[in-house]
């Protein structure tokens, strides 16, 4: 099967790498910086490099990897060279306006939103992995009217590539749930390392500071659109959290210990229970 991977960044070359090392696909790539794309061929992360309308008609596969305002006009731009009843996809962390919006189209191939769960603190070709989806989720967001052969032949991909887990869901669902497991968690870091001590946490600072800081190493460009692509579950996120740090902040301004205690250990048999 030749597989093209659209965008070699982070993610896309890692798609790459992670399907040479666990597939015999025949992988295509291309870069917006073909200096990019000349490096991975001659890595040998792929196979094939090209002009676009020389190298998308080939896919049977194809993964777009860029931002998510380009997605849906790099699909469109180039609806003409993909290959008929050929799976096109996306490795965007929003799915529901990118769906959404590509639903509306009379394509003569199939899209799939898609988002391989992973990443790092880090971008770019040179921080690509062929291990960063070993015990990552795939969440693919097929259509209703989606034919099931070609959302199994995505979700087969992703076993093939040794995902750790694949989930079916819909888009909405999807951006539901990655604005309380990713989304709220950067908006928090962020929110956190902008306390006027944060400069001076050396020497007062252990696990705690570093779990909670983590994710504050952001990418700003491409998080600003994804939080704004998902603007209403994560301002839903946001209002619960601030209303449980109101909950907080009343018990320890009135000294309301039993209150605070509870809070706690409400919190704490939640995390056992859910991991």
């Amino acid at each position: 099967m030749n597989i093209l991977i659209a965008g070699l960044g982070l993610i896309g070359a890692s798609l790459a790498k992670t399907l040479k090392k666990n597939t015999t696909h025949h992988i295509i790539g291309w870069n917006r910086t073909q200096s990019v794309a000349n490096r991975a061929l001659n890595d040998g992360v792929i196979d094939e490099t090209g002009e676009l309308k020389d190298i998308i008609p080939k896919a049977d596969v194809t993964f777009v990897n860029f931002y998510p305002d380009a997605i849906t006009a790099f699909i469109k731009d180039n609806r003409d060279y993909f290959k008929k009843n050929s799976i096109v996809t996306d490795s965007c962390g929003v799915k529901t306006k990118i769906c959404r919006e590509l639903e509306k189209e009379n394509f003569d191939f199939y899209f799939i939103g898609a988002h391989p769960m992973a990443g790092r603190e880090v971008s770019g070709y040179d921080n690509s992995l062929d291990n960063l989806f070993d015990t990552a989720s795939f969440i693919c967001t097929p259509f209703d009217d989606t034919p099931r052969s070609k959302a199994d032949a995505l979700i087969g991909l992703a076993q093939e590539m040794k995902f750790a887990r694949t989930v079916v869901t819909t888009p909405e669902h999807h951006d539901e749930m990655i604005a309380f497991t990713s989304q709220i968690a950067h908006v928090l870091a962020c929110s956190y390392v902008l306390s006027p001590l944060a400069p001076y946490h050396s020497g007062y600072s252990a696990g705690s500071y570093r779990d909670v800081s983590r994710v504050a190493r952001i990418n700003a460009d491409m998080w600003t659109e994804l939080f704004i692509d998902n603007k209403e579950p994560l301002v839903d996120e946001i209002d619960d959290l601030v209303s449980n740090l109101m909950k907080f902040k009343y018990c320890i301004v009135n000294e309301d210990a039993q209150q605070l205690h509870d809070l706690m250990e409400k919190g704490n048999k939640i995390k056992e229970e859910i991991g």
